[in-house]
């Protein structure tokens, strides 16, 4: 099969984006030169006309560099749509010629059948064909089973109306890898038809044939409805997708709005709104995003009254007069609410007789106007708002009214606290009731007698009022020792109901009465639920207070932003003082004074996108009227980098609306830099109250555009979480297409290679384990091509058995040896071999390992960003579930062990042999610059040997990583020198009976400084510029280490963080910091117990 050389693509890509950097950092330079004259050209005052014209000529230089720099941005951004275009292609094509033993081992309701079963379905499965628009089963055609392999099948729900290609909600949408049993559909009505969208191939295999293995497989039903595309909402929009794919797009045009896809119109508007947001901010959301996309000069949302008698028009840019009533008979709302049917006119040839009720005269200077209705929520003959986009200068089509008919389906949900009578939390000053509710029956198995339950209400990890403790009265024996305890009083907090924030969630902690208390019992809960309503009436043991009408968190508040709340403007610091202190050291606690001089000072710190961060910070997100300011400031605040929008997404910030806006501030990240970030994003999820929430839909938008670079990544650390992946992954696996067959082949040699390794591990010996390890490899059914989760770009087609092997560890890794597609080569690191190398380790958590690896490449990410390749090979180490995972294997390394064993190959006795190694271990110096001048010719392996040591020097000190013996150092015939098995970090370092086994700040011998030989400044030189730059990113560091908090990880607790802070010195100046970390060096090269670890470990093993 012939395929798309898509590294090729990606490599030319990377070097257009290298060059362009450095060109738009040259044209910055010189844009920031102060010009030289001031006065027109040829003015007495110049006081030469030939500097006058070299400037000219000039400033014309760099306006042309600038426009070519451009064209290259344009240049490369058509270059990544070719990659994924590419990518697609070769998807689908795989797709069609995958054979169907290799789609059976594809799907999950058949991943747990053995071989021989596999075989003998794949003996009665028949490949069918189906052209556009044919019936693929209806009534009387019910005899086998489908598997769509490519294409689309639309099942038809009868009796519903639909336009030409429209999908109803009822319908249901099959895909690629997903199952089709026409029983399913037929026993609830003879009438539903299965029909081809498009060309469509399919496995057809016989009922009896499946119904040989019923016992052997899961429920049928259960496997039809675990992953498929059933979502109605997005249903329907896949439908509008389809019909504009035929759409012509070189058709000349001056509206750039016909160039939009419904595809990228709906990523647009899952980027733009969210579950966190309330109407008020979904309304300003949406007209933004129509303002850019329509480019419309006017934008109107009608609001219908609760009588159904005015519309209030809630937004409407550029003309002003928000807030203006218009009868429902009346206008362009008015025709829209009567028909319930979209609207398109030009104006300049609408019949203005057949329409009254509109006011022309207003529209007189417009060029066409679209409105469409927003129907109530699962209804469609209720309208509750109309949408009216205005332009002066672009004749709208059919396109454009169809993509709002798209964003009004999104605004449904919005639109729901309208739906029924409610009291806005926002402004109703008259809820001035305290915070209360009321315990009733507990029961507890515990032999106390009496129990204190203390309730506290939490915004994040910050207690917002006083904890408020009771006493149960006498428990009452149930059964055995459980006891049920009564509370005969309420729990009044010392808040009002209007004052709570939207993310405030309550804590119930149960204690015994009798000293010494002990803990019997904990739980949580967000007072706030999905739709924005206040809890209320009972949940389980709880009675939450009743009101009139429904209580909703809405942000806007015109009367509270009038007149904002003003703190004292008395501080004790210096503005310019506090924020460069916040910056540079982000553990750093804020004072109430900082805090009160931030939000005395918010105007001016809006300019500042370093200063959201501190300024949320010292919001009081229990006063309504500072939270109500905070929420307008978001809206006029310079918009944070991606690497300050990280910070927001910490637990420090339980905002929805803040954390909503952090992550609209992400969409700028490039798909290498998500995923370069996307560990701790993911880990980010565990920190939303619902799993619906805008950073969710942003990771599934991102990764189902670019399914390769970000989606391949996601899905695998989705799996590694426990409690994630059943609904999280299962959602992705729904929407991204031709991909999710590629991913079903990733988890099915997984399991394949977990249930080998499982049989290895019981074998008596390693020789057993071995011939075990190669039978089973041999006689393996894998598909004809699969990925494995470190390398999303690779296909391997097989193992070679032979050159597997088990490792010599406790856990028994499988080392594997897999055959590549020829065509593609996509591994990094230089290789002659033809086969690639992968571990498998069953029963090591690869999470930290992992973590310390993408901190290593963030490093990497930020000292070439700042001009430094210091050559650092972070290897590929992907966790994919409990204790289960992959690491990359290094080519052409050896450790700095095996390289003093090899020294002295040519000794015949053991003994001799390790003596030798060790001696060298400990006094060699050369031993590391002989095996260089080996392995490799020239001085370019000694200069990346002097860099690389120089990164890894600092990464590891400031990373704290632990057990840096001679086999956790590796050494490349090409010089880069590396660190591997990262058990240890942030100052967990190995003690040997009390005492510190490692006392060298990092690990520098005097091999390694022979083997830099008249080098040692530059390596210097390196360090103290790569410590540098981690300085200026510190928060960035620290940052990513809290976010990954909630993974879990033994040795990284918020106890532990605080070393990083210490370990880039941010209580020092930098020349401090530069003068300590020479001093380090020092240090490092004179420590002898280096050496000694190095010889005691050869020696031991």
């Amino acid at each position: 099969m012939e395929t798309t050389t898509v590294k090729s693509l990606l490599e030319e890509d990377a070097a257009i984006l290298v060059d362009i950097k450095k060109e738009l950092q040259d044209i910055h330079l010189m844009m920031e030169t102060p010009s030289q004259h001031a006065v027109r050209p040829g003015s007495p005052l110049s006081s030469s006309n030939v500097e006058v014209a070299a400037s000219t000529a000039k400033q014309l230089s760099i306006r042309k560099r600038f426009k070519t720099a451009v064209r290259q941005l344009v240049f490369m951004e058509k270059t990544k749509d070719k990659v994924h275009e590419a990518y697609e292609s070769e998807s689908v094509s795989r797709l069609r010629n995958m054979p169907t033993l290799s789609l059976l081992c594809a799907v999950p309701l058949f991943q747990t059948l053995d071989g021989a079963a596999l075989m003998d379905l794949n003996a009665h499965v028949q490949v069918t064909s189906h052209a556009a628009n044919s019936t693929i089963f209806a009534k009387g055609l019910d005899t086998c089973v489908y598997i769509i392999r490519c294409g689309t099948a639309w099942v038809k729900a009868p009796g519903k109306e639909r336009t030409s290609g429209e999908f109803h909600h009822d319908d249901v949408v099959c895909e690629s890898g997903d199952i089709v049993d026409p029983v399913e559909f037929l026993d609830k009505n003879d009438q539903f038809k299965c029909v081809a969208v498009g060309l469509v191939d399919a496995l057809a295999i016989p009922r009896e044939v499946l119904l040989k293995y019923k016992d052997h497989l899961p429920r049928l039903s259960d496997s039809l409805h675990s992953v498929r595309y059933i979502n109605k909402a997005w249903a329907s929009h896949t439908a509008s997708g389809l019909r504009y794919e035929a759409k012509d797009s070189n058709e000349p045009t001056t509206n750039p709005s016909l160039y939009v896809s419904p595809q990228s119109f709906i990523r647009e508007i899952l980027l733009s709104i969210s579950p966190e947001l309330d109407l008020d901010h979904c309304i300003q959301c949406m007209a933004r995003l129509f303002t850019r996309v329509f480019q419309a000069q006017t934008i109107r949302l009608y609001l219908l009254s609760p009588r159904a008698t005015h519309f209030l028009t809630k937004v409407q840019l550029v003309d002003g007069g928000s807030g203006a009533q218009v009868p429902t008979s009346m206008g362009v709302p008015g025709l829209v609410y009567r028909h319930q049917l979209p609207l398109h006119m030009i104006i300049a040839t609408a019949d203005t007789a057949a329409m009254p009720q509109v006011d022309w005269p207003a529209y007189h200077a417009h060029k066409s106007v679209v409105a469409v209705p927003v129907f109530q929520p699962k209804t469609s003959d209720v309208v509750l708002a109309v949408w009216e986009v205005i332009s002066d200068t672009i004749e709208y089509s059919a396109h454009e009214m169809h993509l709002l008919e798209l964003a009004a389906t999104f605004m449904q949900p919005y639109l729901g606290q309208c739906d029924r009578p409610t009291q806005r939390m926002g402004s109703i000053s008259q809820v001035e009731t305290p915070s209360s509710m009321k315990p009733r029956v507990l029961r507890l198995a515990t032999p106390a007698s009496t129990v204190q339950l203390t309730v506290g209400l939490y915004h994040g990890d910050q207690l917002i009022v006083p904890e408020v403790s009771i006493v149960s009265a006498k428990g009452t024996a149930v059964t055995g020792s459980v006891k049920e305890f009564d509370f005969a009083d309420g729990i009044s907090f010392g808040c009002s109901v209007q004052s709570l924030p939207r993310a405030v969630h309550v804590v119930w902690r149960v204690t015994s009465v009798a000293k010494p208390r002990k803990a019997l019992a904990h739980a949580a809960c967000l007072l706030f639920s999905f739709d924005h309503y206040l809890r209320t009436d009972n949940y389980i043991v709880v009675e939450f207070p009743k009101y009139q009408y429904p209580l909703t968190y809405r942000s806007y508040d015109p009367v509270m932003l009038s007149s904002p709340w003003q703190a004292p403007s008395d501080s004790a610091s210096d503005l310019t003082d506090v924020l460069a202190a916040i910056t540079s050291d982000p553990m750093r606690p804020l004072t109430p004074a900082d805090k009160a001089y931030l939000w005395t000072s918010r105007d001016a710190l809006t300019s500042t996108p370093a200063a959201l961060m501190p300024f949320l910070l010292s919001v009081d997100w229990s006063n309504r009227a500072q939270v109500t300011e905070a929420y307008a400031l978001l809206y006029r605040w310079s918009a944070p980098t991606y690497l300050q929008a990280l910070q927001l997404l910490s637990r420090k910030f339980p905002d929805p609306f803040v954390r909503a806006y952090a992550v609209r501030c992400l969409d700028s990240l490039p798909d290498y830099r998500l995923r370069l970030y996307l560990l701790q994003l993911v880990q980010a999820l565990k920190y939303e109250p619902h799993h619906d929430s805008a950073l969710m839909r942003f990771l599934f938008v991102r990764a189902v555009k670019s399914p390769s670079e970000v989606g391949y990544a996601l899905f695998w650390l989705l799996q590694a979480e426990l409690h994630l992946p059943l609904l999280l992954s299962t959602q992705y696996l729904c929407h991204c297409s031709t991909y999710r067959l590629e991913l079903y082949q990733s988890v099915y040699v997984m399991r394949l290679l977990e249930a080998i390794a499982m049989q290895v591990k019981l074998q008596p010996s390693k020789a057993a384990s071995e011939a075990m390890l190669r039978d089973r490899l041999a006689n393996a059914i894998v598909p004809q091509w699969f990925q494995l989760p470190l390398h999303p770009t690779v296909f391997y087609t097989s193992f070679v058995p032979a050159q597997c092997r088990v490792m010599d560890s406790a856990k028994k890794p499988l080392f594997l040896c897999l055959v590549p597609m020829k065509p593609q080569q996509p591994l990094p690191a230089p290789s002659n071999s033809i086969c690639h190398n992968t571990i498998f380790k069953c029963g090591d958590d690869l999470r930290q390992d992992q973590l310390t690896l993408q901190l290593l490449r963030v490093m990497d990410d930020l000292w070439k960003s700042a001009g430094l390749d210091l050559k650092v090979s972070a290897y590929a180490c992907v966790s994919t579930g409990h204790n289960i995972g992959f690491i990359q294997v290094v080519d052409q390394a050896s450790t700095l062990a095996s390289i003093c064993w090899d020294r002295h190959r040519h000794r015949t006795s053991r003994r001799v042999r390790k003596a030798a190694a060790v001696k060298t271990a400990m006094w060699g110096k050369a031993v590391l610059a002989d095996w260089l001048a080996h392995k490799s010719a020239g001085d370019d392996a000694t200069a990346t040997f002097v860099v690389s040591c120089a990164g890894y020097c600092v990464a590891t000190y400031v990373l704290g990583v632990g057990d840096r013996h001679n086999d956790n150092l590796m050494l490349t015939e090409s010089g880069r020198f590396l660190h591997i098995d990262f058990g240890h970090f942030l100052g967990h370092f190995k003690t040997y009976c009390g005492y510190k086994r490692e006392r060298a700040p990092f690990v520098l011998t005097p091999a390694m400084v022979h083997a830099m030989g008249d080098r040692f400044d530059t390596f210097r030189a390196k360090c103290v510029a790569a410590f540098a730059v981690l300085r200026a990113n510190a928060s960035l560091l620290i940052t990513l280490l809290q976010l990954a908090l909630s993974s879990g990880i033994p040795e990284l607790t918020p106890d532990t963080i605080p070393w990083l802070a210490t370990s880039l010195m941010l209580d020092l100046t930098d020349d401090q910091a530069t003068d300590k970390l020479n001093a380090l060096i020092d240090v490092a090269l004179a420590t002898v117990t280096t050496r000694i670890n190095h010889a005691t470990h050869i020696l031991a093993h």
